[in-house]
């Protein structure tokens, strides 16, 4: 049921076509049940937009917390990229710590590869995302500039209070991401 929030090109398109279909019957037989029921569809569709453009499923929170930590890593803001990891995961934190101030970024693309799966009976909750990336990013002493770096990074969330904190990430070669799973 969530796809159904989640996705409005979907509910749109199947909405549309259907109430189209019913508009038409109407049209050629003018009688009243299919007036009645393209309108119903209508109001279904609008119905499940607005709830679907209201509605915080866990999976559009992780989506939101994944794009907000490529905005900051773009910025280069080091201490909200820290924000969004795990506090009980220190080598994590450790690792990221020591890796961000390395390089300058000047773009982070998240692609269209993005996968999300959620596993909230688990105790705390966890989100295991996989994508590719294309980073522009210089390296801090100078010897790389502007250069475009496309990995392929898995990152698991955990869920602490309301919020969704990065686990653990890795990043590897682009091409794991166009392999069929």
């Amino acid at each position: 049921m969530s796809w159904l929030l989640e996705n409005p090109t979907t509910v749109l398109v199947l909405g549309g076509i259907t109430a189209l279909v019913f508009g038409a019957i109407w049209l050629q037989t003018g009688r009243k049940i299919e007036l009645y029921i393209m309108l119903a569809i209508i109001v279904a569709v609008v119905g499940i937009m607005v709830v679907g453009r209201f509605s915080k499923s866990e999976r559009r929170q992780v989506k939101a917390t994944l794009y907000q930590i490529a905005s900051d890593v773009e910025r280069n803001d080091v201490n909200s990229v820290l924000s969004h990891l795990h506090p009980k995961m220190a080598e994590v934190r450790r690792r990221a710590a020591s890796e961000m101030p390395m390089y300058k970024f000047e773009e982070v693309k998240i692609k269209q590869n993005l996968e999300i799966q959620v596993f909230p009976d688990e105790s705390p909750p966890r989100a295991v995302t996989t994508f590719n990336v294309v980073v522009v990013a210089s390296d801090r002493s100078g010897m790389v500039n502007g250069r475009r770096v496309p990995r392929f990074v898995h990152v698991t969330f955990l869920k602490e209070g309301e919020k969704w904190r990065i686990s653990d990430y890795s990043h590897d070669d682009p091409r794991e991401g166009f392999k069929k799973k």
